[in-house]
């Protein structure tokens, strides 16, 4: 570290002390230091933005996805990061308890309906939905996470082939609904058709009894040739549904809903095929373990796919042993873009979380002061993320080397709900004209 003095002493000069007062408690970042009441004489302010930085990608093990904000599907073929599937489970419910299929019930068609509520990558690119009947009870009240696989039937009750439309109205019996699509089961076979319609009256006494004859659906995709995209869905609206049409000897056009609420199991399943066809660059780091390669590119995937590991292997060197007091004022981390690809934006907002080492996360002190201090929001200003961490370096330095340090870690907000993906810079990246990882830090030393 090279730190550079910017001001040789602050002499007798009540002004330039309130600015730096006012540097060191933007909104109210530290208040360290309040009490050490200095002499003006003794203080002395620096700034660098060359603190050691180690910086490497991993894989993630495994993320908590039941109840998710948005349900996954779809396949995406990424340059970078390879193919990933998104699949999910599902319980299905009745609109209403008691229902009667009538004498003799006859099977038209059975249609799964699904309302959009967004989508991440290609649209253009083609997607094959299939859709399996669930073998094994799901619990609402239980813990589901992305590497979790149940028990399904061997038949494939759609094999629809589509193109994702999730900003498109769609048009039905001369009415415009809101993006959604619609998939018949019934075309490989009626089986599933048939065995809902043979319900016995206890079968469909309740939600709770039909759950038991009927555990759900499991809907996933083939993996895409190239491209493809991410579809979000919104299970728990009132579009989003599983409708049975029939006809018995009383009438010859019924039909009955089933739907999917807050109130049913759910939860997303994740196949990143080990990564096996990401970038070269991306391999040798992630799957073969070069953490020398996260100097010059770094990754974060949501849907359980990439985090990167940060750590500052110096900065508790930086505590004076002479006695002499260190005074953060500011320490922000910034990350830089490396590659901005059209069909595969910034994340709206990223996390930086502190790691425990015990594969748990913990929330950074300075993050209590709210996000907007925080940070973590895409800047379209820098094509980055930046963080104010000045709590957490001062902590570091006061704490030495007393305290085992497990470094941070850089990941997708909200990842079990959405498909986003970043690259940035390392510390050093292969191209001169990028910007670095860095954190900029402004410090005072008070010489007692």
């Amino acid at each position: 570290m090279r730190p550079q003095f910017l001001l040789k002493q602050l002499l007798l000069s009540t002004t330039v002390i309130a600015l730096l007062l006012t540097i060191s408690c933007s909104k109210k970042p530290e208040r360290i230091g309040d009490n050490l009441q200095p002499d003006q004489n003794n203080i002395q302010l620096f700034y660098t933005d060359t603190v050691s930085i180690v910086a490497y990608s991993v894989a993630e093990d495994s993320i908590r996805t039941d109840s998710p904000t948005n349900i996954l599907f779809g396949s995406m073929k990424d340059p970078v990061f390879g193919t990933t599937i998104a699949g999910f489970f599902t319980q299905i419910r009745l609109s209403t308890n008691g229902h009667n299929f009538g004498t003799n019930p006859q099977l038209d068609s059975l249609v799964l309906q699904l309302a959009y509520s967004g989508h991440y990558g290609d649209t253009t690119a083609m997607q094959t939905m299939r859709v399996y009947e669930l073998k094994e009870d799901i619990n609402i009240d239980s813990a589901y996470y992305s590497n979790r696989s149940l028990s399904v039937g061997e038949t494939d009750f759609a094999s629809n082939q589509f193109a994702p439309l999730p900003k498109t109205p769609f048009p039905f019996r001369g009415d415009t609904l809101a993006p959604l699509i619609r998939v018949p089961l019934t075309l490989n076979s009626t089986a599933l058709g048939e065995k809902i319609l043979t319900a016995s009256e206890s079968d469909l006494e309740s939600t709770a009894k039909f759950k038991e004859y009927f555990k759900g659906l499991y809907i996933t995709a083939d993996p895409v040739a190239t491209g493809g995209a991410i579809s979000y869905f919104d299970l728990p609206s009132n579009l989003s549904r599983l409708t049975i049409y029939y006809s018995n000897d009383s009438d010859d056009s019924l039909r009955y809903d089933f739907y999917i609420t807050s109130s049913d199991a759910r939860f997303n399943r994740f196949d990143h095929n080990e990564f096996q066809d990401a970038s070269p660059d991306f391999v040798n780091q992630v799957v073969q373990g070069d953490t020398l390669a996260g100097k010059q590119k770094l990754y974060a995937q949501a849907m359980s796919g990439i985090k990167t590991k940060i750590l500052f292997p110096n900065i508790t060197k930086m505590q004076h042993p002479s006695g002499q007091k260190m005074i953060v004022n500011e320490a922000k981390l910034i990350m830089y873009a490396s590659d901005l690809a059209e069909e595969y934006g910034a994340p709206s907002q990223m996390a930086l979380v502190l790691n425990d080492g015990n594969k748990a996360y913990q929330v950074l002190p300075d993050q209590r002061e709210g996000d907007d201090y925080f940070g973590g929001k895409y800047k379209s200003s820098i094509k980055g993320y930046q963080y104010r961490i000045t709590r957490h370096i001062q902590e570091m330095i006061l704490a030495g080397e007393t305290k085992e340090n497990y470094g941070l870690y850089f990941l997708v907000y909200g990842a079990s709900s959405k498909a986003d993906r970043w690259v940035f810079n390392g510390i050093s990246p292969i191209n001169d004209s990028l910007k670095p990882l860095k954190l900029q830090l402004t410090y005072s030393i008070v010489n007692e």
